[in-house]
């Protein structure tokens, strides 16, 4: 496997990234008014290559939420000169690193169903624009305290890059593609049990399994493993670790017993 598809990998097994999420897949857990959200997530393989991408969002209120993104900060403590590696040609995507603005508006249909619209637009350090745009049906299965993440997304190749998204409708090239996850309570808000997967031959074509760990009020820790959907290019596996400040995350943590509850 060649170098660059190594940073095509490691920019995008994160450039799906932005408010409350899985590990890829947005879990359209909406920031609550007045209260912060930041993430950090950090993603390793085993030549030694690292990935950061860093999230902030900000609850206005009235199930919205609105942040910023530093995607596709690619380290190589191996590369000659610069440990920071960059690809700003277009005509070779995807482009990184990526600054993007994020938003996302839920609607609460009910305690079993919540549906959500979100963002992430933005520039990459070339001055090209890229966007990533969902959505997602969130229900509540309280029997089972699980939680089912069902979603559609597009993206421009600048991010992704120009791959097939979606296999079941399958074109000569096909913009859309479909996201579904879960998250299932194992310790009350404590621990979970996380899956996800993302469609498509694109390198952001992966699936993820791992664990959530509540380690206070306000701190998660998130472990989890990428499987490649293999197909388009070439990707290998690899391990992603997060540190995300939630202040409200025992909020929600309801969800797995009530459903969607009506907070703000």
């Amino acid at each position: 496997m060649s170098r660059i598809q190594v940073f095509i990998f490691i920019l995008l097994s994160g450039a799906a990234r932005g408010q409350q999420n899985l590990f890829n897949v947005p879990s359209s857990d909406i920031t609550l008014k007045n209260k912060p959200f930041f993430q950090q997530q950090i993603n390793f393989l085993n030549n030694g290559v690292y990935l950061f991408n860093s999230t902030f969002s900000f609850g206005p209120g009235n199930e919205l939420e609105v942040g910023a993104n530093a995607l596709g900060i690619v380290l190589d403590p191996n590369h000659n000169g610069s440990m920071l590696v960059t690809n700003s040609d277009f005509a070779n995507p995807p482009v990184y690193p990526f600054f993007t603005f994020n938003m996302q508006k839920a609607w609460k249909l009910n305690r079993s169903f919540k549906v959500a619209l979100g963002t992430q637009t933005g520039f990459s350090v070339g001055g090209h624009f890229g966007t990533y745009d969902y959505f997602n049906l969130v229900t509540a299965l309280t029997r089972y305290k699980l939680k089912l993440i069902t979603g559609l997304h597009y993206a421009s190749d600048s991010l992704f890059g120009p791959e097939d998204r979606n296999p079941i409708l399958h074109a000569a090239y096909n913009p859309i593609g479909f996201q579904l996850g879960f998250e299932m309570e194992l310790l009350r808000e404590k621990l979970l049990v996380i899956g996800e997967h993302i469609s498509g031959s694109h390198s952001l074509g992966l699936s993820t399994l791992g664990f959530g760990l509540l380690a206070s009020g306000h701190w998660v820790l998130s472990l989890g493993y990428q499987f490649t959907n293999g197909g388009g290019t070439p990707v290998p596996n690899g391990v992603v670790l997060e540190f995300t400040y939630v202040p409200s995350a025992t909020t929600h943590r309801r969800i797995y017993h009530e459903g969607h509850p009506q907070v703000d």
